[in-house]
């Protein structure tokens, strides 16, 4: 069975080839961005954000330590065989306490998130790996494939024009038909 098809635009193939190449340099910059962005966001979470929770829980547990000291020596001091109550320094302790608590929870919850974001972005560049591929290999054969009917056309529309008698266009041609004649012509 013949297949025909009604052409109003030959244009319109290298028109859509055009596009599609705009399409790709955009999609691939935007990749990139995207690219840049999560390794920015995992090297945040995976070093900088392990790396101060570290630190604070080494401040924290030097805090504890040292208002452990400051409780031991409060309470060895005896006032006329009176033992002071110390509230301040427990207070003290109490408060570096909850910092350290504070400090491994956060570090914790860093060392979650660093795990789930790892599989994310794995998850993540699954998808992305599979639409840059059709980026630099489907894509590219699409536009190949495009210019190569615009190019036949062209010569299909080109050949008819050199068949087409000189002189006023026939009376069963449409008004559009007789612009692209005279456009032609």
């Amino acid at each position: 069975m013949a297949r025909s098809a009604k052409l109003t635009a030959v244009d319109a193939l290298a028109t859509l080839a055009a596009a599609l190449r705009s399409f790709e340099e955009e999609a691939s910059v935007a990749l990139d961005e995207l690219d840049r962005q999560v390794r920015r966001a995992v090297e945040w979470i995976e070093h900088d954000q392990k790396e101060y929770w570290r630190r604070q829980v080494r401040k924290s547990s030097d805090d504890v330590a040292s208002a452990r000291a400051n409780l031991a020596r409060a309470r060895a001091v005896r006032v006329a065989d009176h033992q002071p109550a110390c509230r301040e320094e427990r207070k003290a302790l109490e408060k570096a306490k909850r910092r350290l608590a504070i400090a491994q929870e956060k570090g914790e919850t860093v060392r979650r998130w660093s795990v789930a974001v790892l599989h994310e972005v794995n998850e993540y560049k699954g998808g992305i790996n599979q639409f840059a591929g059709w980026l630099g290999s489907d894509l590219p054969r699409a536009v190949a494939a495009l210019s190569r009917m615009s190019d036949s056309l062209d010569s299909y529309v080109s050949g008819m024009w050199a068949a087409v008698p000189a002189g006023p266009p026939p009376d069963d041609v449409t008004e559009g038909d007789r612009s692209m004649f005279s456009a032609s012509g």
